[in-house]
């Protein structure tokens, strides 16, 4: 009887840490659904962006449930609201991890929100894909770190490569105009390197990230005499330069990253965005590849008149992200886990989105995903951003 007994408290032990073993591998995983989390910014100054990245996201994941799913398991989206706020991105994050459970995280959407919660991504080896576009999301190499952007580091490249060699620049005289956030310092020592390789120095201008009068930048660049502007900022900041450029007859072209590369700038702007060229990794809705047919195609089954909402490029780069997402799931199998999904995102090679961005690539020493950019000339008329360049990789640095 008392062997029997101790058998039989061996055997409930055995289970019991077969079970724990497995809720720890298989965290966000179950028999028939997978969580995945997301931080993103859905009330606060760039909320612009946000919002409409988390809508993609939405909808993304409701085309692949009702096709079935993965593997046999439904995605459920848990969207928190980090307010462009570190401290309210701290929260959304333990609580996606401690309450709801989550697999992996999409977000967040800034490189400051990005860059604190590295040892909590870590620590936790939660899979996380942010749109955080910088080299330090990268460097020194982080494994749980998938970024779905493309750098700012390389939108200068190909900017400034445009202007020397495209529009043979002669003795250009050019200011960089940066937000007052942590984005903004990064994008400044980018741009300042880009233009020593050319041999070019740069006036610097800072705005505030809630900007709304911006006549002392725009008049001090005036003074300055300067033939080109590099911006860093939010559609809405962005097209507050513009304006006043207009207003104080500052008729240069200004050049600006993906944050500002948005046709929000052009409907806030309106005439006097006509000289606006920005970079960007992604297409805009109305791009006649296949890849943007698709996305097309999908929205507006579900949510009709989508074109009014979604036909700005924030909606490309929500649609990218799951897409990445999705595809690891698909390769890491039917025994889920977070380890496995890692391995399974770093056998991407030139990934093919049929157009909506250029080819994405990850390996187990190399997590930069995109490379290629493409500058886009805004029409006011059309209240679209117009492709001038084809995909372009930056060229080496001097």
């Amino acid at each position: 009887m008392k062997t029997r007994f101790v058998g039989f408290l061996v055997l409930i032990l055995l289970i019991s840490q077969g079970n724990l073993a497995y809720s720890k591998e298989a965290r966000g995983v179950t028999k028939d659904s997978i969580i995945i989390g997301s931080i993103a910014d859905h009330t606060g100054p760039t909320s612009n962006v946000g919002v409409v990245m988390v809508e993609a996201y939405r909808i993304f994941f409701r085309h692949i449930n009702d096709e079935g799913g993965i593997n046999g398991r439904k995605i459920k989206l848990v969207a928190e609201d980090s307010r462009y706020s570190i401290p309210a991105s701290i929260a959304a994050f333990k609580k996606l991890l401690f309450k709801d459970q989550m697999l992996a995280l999409l977000g967040p959407v800034s490189i400051g929100e990005t860059k604190v919660l590295f040892r909590h991504i870590e620590k936790e080896k939660i899979p996380t894909l942010p749109w955080a576009p910088d080299e330090s999301v990268m460097k020194p190499y982080k494994r749980y770190v998938f970024p779905t952007s493309g750098f700012y580091d390389n939108e200068w490249g190909v900017t400034l490569d445009y202007i020397v060699n495209k529009l043979k620049a002669k003795n250009p005289k050019i200011a960089m105009a940066t937000v007052d956030v942590e984005s903004g310092k990064v994008v400044r020592a980018s741009a300042v390197a880009w233009a020593k390789s050319y041999g070019l120095k740069l006036h610097h201008e800072t705005i505030p990230i809630s900007a709304i009068d911006v006549t002392s930048q725009v008049l001090s660049m005036k003074r300055a005499g300067v033939t080109h502007i590099l911006i860093h900022h939010v559609a809405p900041g962005a097209a507050a330069v513009l304006k006043d450029m207009k207003k104080f007859d500052l008729d240069v072209p200004m050049f600006g990253t993906s944050a500002a590369c948005t046709e929000d700038v052009i409907r806030i702007a309106g005439e006097a965005s006509k000289n606006f060229v920005g970079a960007s990794p992604y297409s805009s809705w109305y791009e006649k590849s296949p890849g943007m047919a698709k996305v097309r195609k999908i929205s507006l089954k579900y949510n009709p008149g989508a074109e009014k909402s979604y036909s700005i490029k924030s909606y490309s780069m929500g649609w990218v992200v799951p897409l990445i997402l999705c595809e690891g799931i698909k390769r890491a199998g039917k025994d889920l886990d977070g380890e496995k999904l890692v391995a399974a995102l770093e056998t991407i090679k030139d990934l093919d989105t049929k157009g909506i961005c250029g080819l994405i690539t990850y390996t187990p020493t190399m997590h930069y995903g995109l490379n290629y950019n493409k500058l886009f000339k805004a029409d006011p008329k059309s209240g679209k951003l117009i492709p001038i360049t084809e995909w372009k990789l930056p060229p080496a640095k001097k």
